[in-house]
């Protein structure tokens, strides 16, 4: 972010949603610009906390804990994540699916839950689980994981927290999710992920957001030897050495489009089309 005669800019970060997010404003008063970031990144620990798959006490975790047909009621903001994730499964026909949490603990990607995780039998339910207004409930014994996509929601809503309090210019980074917000374009340097070390392209984000996922992850230190994105039609995880970034009106979709391009490699497609969002980046690793 760049200085303005007149304007200051206050940044902050702190270890969030499994990453560091960092978030930039560029205000007239800095107590003002500080006060706007206190409640961003309250903002922020809520989602984390209603969200989060390790949280025991979570709205995942007890939807997780619940029998099978045992009525649970969640947050507002996780029935508007849970809303977003049943309609791009049904726009995605499957590809994009938050319960392939069942394969991610059976590899070791995620923690055991307080359930047996058993592995199916016969005919799966077409719809593992229901919402009516705030209760979720589900028609088999099926565990969720918001991770591909609460995490860009989050960053939504700190944005939205920061536009409130009239700041000229905010940019939220949550690990490779991104949202600006304002009047000056931000440049973007997009890493590469078959080698995260490196960065692979740069882009302008203007009141839109960018996310980025690999399916090896986008860490430099080191990755698992298995994908933590799984195809939600397979049941596969996807090939490692690929990644995607997307800009769309809002992080959120575009957090959980990555995985969808990912998993049907492709750049373009309709439904891209429906929410507005363009590939500005990618690697596939082979044919």
């Amino acid at each position: 972010m760049q200085e303005v005669a007149g304007m200051s800019i206050v940044r902050r970060a702190k270890p969030l949603l499994g990453t560091l997010v960092d978030i930039a404003v560029r205000a007239e008063d800095a107590q003002h610009a500080q006060r706007a970031l206190a409640s961003a990144f309250a903002e922020l620990a809520t989602v984390h906390r209603l969200m989060s798959f390790h949280d025991s006490e979570s709205d995942v975790s007890r939807i997780n804990r619940a029998a099978v047909g045992a009525p649970t009621r969640v947050d507002s903001r996780t029935a508007e994540v849970l809303r977003a994730a049943r309609c791009l499964s049904v726009e995605s026909q499957g590809v994009f699916d938050c319960t392939v949490a069942r394969e991610l603990v059976q590899s070791g990607l995620l923690p055991a839950a307080a359930q047996n995780v058993v592995p199916l039998s016969g005919d799966t339910p077409a719809d593992p689980w229901s919402l009516e207004g705030d209760l979720v409930v589900k028609s088999m014994d099926c565990l969720i994981d918001l991770g591909g996509i609460a995490k860009g929601y989050a960053v939504d809503r700190a944005t939205a927290v920061l536009a409130q309090y009239g700041v000229a210019d905010a940019l939220v980074n949550a690990g490779g999710d991104l949202r600006h917000h304002g009047e000056t374009p931000a440049t973007i340097h997009l890493r590469d992920p078959a080698d995260p070390g490196r960065i692979g392209s740069a882009t302008s984000l203007l009141n839109a957001a960018l996310a980025s996922s690999a399916t090896s992850g986008l860490n430099a230190k080191g990755t698992s030897a298995v994908s933590a994105l799984i195809d939600g039609v397979t049941r596969l995880p996807l090939p490692l050495g690929e990644g995607a970034s997307i800009i769309a009106p809002s992080c959120m979709m575009a957090d959980a489009l990555t995985k969808f391009v990912l998993a049907v490699r492709a750049t373009s497609h309709p439904l891209l089309d429906r929410h507005r969002a363009r590939v500005v980046f990618y690697r596939f690793a082979g044919p």
